[in-house]
Parts: C-alpha cells; sequence; structure tokens
C-alpha cells in the first residue's frame, strides 16, 4: 500500500471551501478504511464496509460536507480562523495485515483583505509575501 499524493492548499480563504485529496494505491489489498484528523483529532471516517460508509466527527474548525466527500476527497466550507492547523489522512488496509499508511500538511486559513494586500505590495514594491 502506498500514499501517492495528498492535496491541501497552504492557504484558503476564510468562509470559503477547501478540498483536502489522499490519493493512494492499495497495490492489490482491500481497503479497510480512510481516516482524516486535524490536529490529532479525528473528523471524517471512510470504512467500505460500513453503512453509510462516511462518519463525521465533531472537531472545532472542520466543517465537512458529507455529500460531497468520499475515500479520497473531503470537502471543507465554511472555513474559519478554528480551521487553521494540520491535517492527516491515514489510509489503511483489510485484515489480516491493517497495512497503514499516513501523511500530513499544514492549512492555513487567511482573510481575504490579507490576498489583496500582498497582491498591491508585490504589485507596488515588486515584492511578493
Amino acid at each position: 500500500m502506498k500514499l501517492l499524493d495528498l492535496r491541501v492548499d497552504r492557504y484558503a480563504i476564510r468562509g470559503g471551501s477547501t478540498v483536502l485529496e489522499c490519493i493512494f494505491d492499495l497495490q492489490g489489498e482491500s481497503l479497510y478504511s480512510v481516516k482524516w484528523y486535524k490536529d490529532g483529532a479525528e473528523f471524517y471516517r471512510f470504512t467500505p464496509r460500513d453503512n453509510p460508509p462516511a462518519q463525521m466527527f465533531p472537531v472545532p474548525g472542520v466543517n465537512v460536507k458529507l455529500d460531497a466527500s468520499n475515500e479520497t476527497h473531503v470537502l471543507l466550507r465554511p472555513l474559519g480562523i478554528n480551521s487553521t492547523g494540520r491535517y492527516r489522512c491515514e489510509v489503511s488496509g483489510e485484515a489480516p495485515s491493517f497495512q497503514t499508511v499516513s501523511d500530513h500538511r499544514d492549512l492555513l486559513t487567511i482573510r481575504k483583505c490579507f490576498i489583496l494586500f500582498s497582491l498591491l505590495v508585490c504589485l507596488y514594491y515588486n515584492f511578493c509575501l
């Protein structure tokens, strides 16, 4: 089992949305679960054998849109100041091995005006923040 890519926006606008992507190759194993964590707290789990397969758990700053999320993508909306943090994807194979791979990325939520300010500084001083 291999984690091929973990895509988490480095910056996202407060009040907006972001998609977390966890791309993996099971390499012949069956999927047991995909779990997502923010700062060590589990907020989303996809277990294909469960009915329903997707579950979410309350974590401050994390608002999962369940109908737009699956085993490889999780949509967060709306984002707030508490959405800033370290996001980790953990993929586990079925028994008997329950082989697990994981990786993490950091997300920083910013105000829209910060983006405009950064652009103005970049254009005026030819120096980008």
